[in-house]
């Protein structure tokens, strides 16, 4: 019992159309290390001595894997440029898939009976390590039992055919479906024994347990790992312990190549949550990468026409792959697009200067135009400089919001049919912006002289900045005079 049966084998079929041949179907083997059926039948053995009494099923597996183990190394030899045989095709979609079902079923209720069994025990360090015993039966990486959802299609050139492919790797639904059924009678069985009292995280026995069950599949050359996160609520989920690489060809001619690696929780084909005294298995229905499904779309050109089709899907562990490109050992750089280029936009408190040049009008409306010498409703332009030191609070996820206090000093002057007054006041600022549009406060506290009356301005504006210049229009109010517009052109850092 103290090993994981290394699930293997897909077989997805592609249809093509071959020109005046009419249709032909190609199949995609994903062929196993033939050294891992002999370590099953060892492992059958041990598991039929532990239960002791004659278990029907374990004796029909016993005498299925021996054959299972014969055919294997006969296929696995099998080159990508060699033809494989009507008997090598059956074994890969009809016999193997059966097996690798029945293995996970029959194993997987003698493993869940003694769990069970151990359940009404006072011990729960037995009951936890009946538990972790239990997970062998659905133990498998990410790399394990997928299929190539997609296809190849054909198209005429003058000399030869194009051949356009579009994929994704897509996991078994039916062994999924399969492996949900038992992860949740685990779950449900175990969920006591294997998290918390508290329901805050595992139990430090079970976390011990799982280090050591990760240690035997990889002694036993299996990829799985079983991971831990507790971030929202206790998950146990699946993923590979080492990357694995692989390609897809057709005919001999590669069309692309793979790589499944390891990920985070969120990409995860079995996911296993303990949430407020529930169970919920879910997983990913194909292997993602750094969020988004592996896809593999292009074309490849053919010199001649071709009676058949020979899609190959090889593992770089498993089988024959002599001859095979698999691609480079580390992960592609990812593509980003333009905008993604740019500098990544900082966040958080900034220092921030502002400069402005501003023409403000309004109109004499009260009785001081009478102190000055005009008539009412005489326009008066009021040109300014402000500089203001500011801080600049930029949040949002692409640092493209932003909210700001500043304070600084205004040099401006007043004209109504000749020069009124020129004068130096403080400036106080607050502003808003999302990607470059936003709108401004700005205050202009004029210090009185003599007995002349002060010119207070308030003046509430919108803007747009292009890049650290901008324009900005508005309404300005200016105390003992009247009130008008403004349009200032400015430059910020």
């Amino acid at each position: 019992m103290r090993r994981l049966f290394p699930f293997l084998l897909f077989l997805a079929c592609v249809p093509a159309l071959v020109f005046s041949q009419g249709e032909a179907q190609s199949a995609s083997i994903f062929v196993q290390d033939p050294a891992v059926f002999h370590q099953r039948q060892a492992e059958l053995e041990k598991l039929k001595a532990t239960v002791g009494n004659k278990n029907e099923g374990l004796d029909s597996l016993l005498l299925q894997a021996s054959r299972i183990a014969k055919m294997n190394d006969q296929c696995a030899t099998v080159s990508i440029n060699d033809v494989m045989g009507d008997e090598c095709w059956t074994f890969y979609q009809v016999d193997l898939p059966s097996f690798e079902e029945q293995y996970m079923k029959v194993t997987g209720e003698v493993r869940l009976g003694h769990m069970e069994m151990a359940r009404g025990l006072e011990d729960r360090k037995i009951q936890i390590e009946a538990c972790v015993e239990a997970l062998y039966s659905f133990a498998q990486s990410k790399d394990q039992f997928l299929n190539l959802q997609g296809g190849v299609f054909l198209e005429p050139l003058s000399k030869g055919f194009q051949a356009n492919y579009d994929f994704t790797l897509q996991y078994e639904p039916n062994h999924r479906k399969h492996t949900f059924e038992i992860a949740q009678k685990w779950g449900e069985t175990c969920r006591e024994m294997v998290v918390r009292q508290d329901g805050e995280g595992f139990a430090p026995f079970f976390l011990e347990r799982l280090e050591k069950l990760n240690g035997e599949l990889a002694g036993n050359g299996s990829l799985a790992v079983y991971k831990t996160d507790t971030t929202q609520a206790p998950v146990l989920y699946m993923d590979i312990a080492k990357p694995v690489r692989s390609a897809y060809y057709l005919n001999g001619v590669k069309l692309f190549h793979a790589r499944v690696g390891s990920g985070p929780v969120e990409e995860s084909n079995l996911r296993i949550r303990f949430d407020k005294g529930t169970v919920k298995v879910d997983g990913e229905p194909v292997v993602m990468k750094r969020g988004k499904p592996q896809k593999f779309k292009g074309s490849v050109e053919y010199a001649e026409k071709s009676a058949s089709m020979n899609g190959r899907w090889i593992w770089e562990n498993q089988g024959n792959n002599d001859g095979v490109d698999f691609g480079p050992e580390e992960d592609e750089p990812e593509e980003l697009p333009d905008s993604a280029s740019a500098p990544v936009a900082k966040t958080g408190l900034q220092f921030s200067p502002w400069v402005g040049i501003t023409a403000a009008f309004a109109q004499f409306s009260n009785e001081n135009h009478k102190a000055f010498g005009i008539d009412k409703n005489t326009l008066t332009i009021l040109p300014d400089l402000v500089a203001t030191a500011r801080f600049v609070y930029v949040f949002g996820d692409a640092g493209d919001k932003r909210i700001s206090l500043g304070a600084g000093v205004y040099v401006g002057a007043g004209y109504a049919e000749k020069l009124q007054r020129v004068y130096v006041a403080p400036v106080g600022q607050f502003h808003f912006d999302f990607s470059g549009f936003g709108f401004r406060e700005t205050a202009v506290i004029a210090i009185p002289e003599d007995d002349s009356e002060e010119w207070t301005q308030l003046r509430t504006g919108i803007f747009y900045r292009f890049g650290a210049i901008g324009v900005e229009l508005g309404h300005d109010f200016v105390t003992n005079l009247g009130q008008g517009g403004y349009l200032t052109l400015f430059w910020e850092m």
